[in-house]
């Protein structure tokens, strides 16, 4: 018997064929956006004294909800119940920690 479940990069969880669909959706619509958000937000981090927070109002809480939102509203337009499709949310924000660290080194002169 085949297997329904699938791998994608980096990340150790299996997923259904929805949630990989609602994953690679993720990445062609929110990413790069999201990713031009870091890059502007540690370029002016460079520049205050204060430098780069994470706190309740850091730049991650706003990607977690900025996530959570989109997830949401892709559950609702597919009709998806959000805790069967869950893995593809938690891909994400995986994905989302990577991209964040990758953008801290980058900004920080480290490849």
């Amino acid at each position: 018997m085949l297997s329904r479940k699938e791998r994608i990069d980096e990340f150790h969880l299996k997923l259904s064929r929805t949630e990989k669909e609602i994953y690679e959706e993720f990445l062609k619509t929110e990413e790069a956006e999201l990713v031009l958000e870091m890059q502007q937000y540690f370029a002016e981090a460079k520049g205050h004294a204060g430098g780069i927070r994470f706190d309740n109002a850091s730049l991650w809480s706003k990607i977690e909800n900025r996530v959570r939102l989109w997830f949401a509203e892709i559950s609702a337009d597919r009709n998806q119940n959000e805790n069967l499709i869950r893995r593809s949310k938690e891909a994400i924000l995986h994905r989302m920690k990577n991209l964040l660290a990758k953008t801290i080194r980058e900004s920080l002169g480290r490849k």
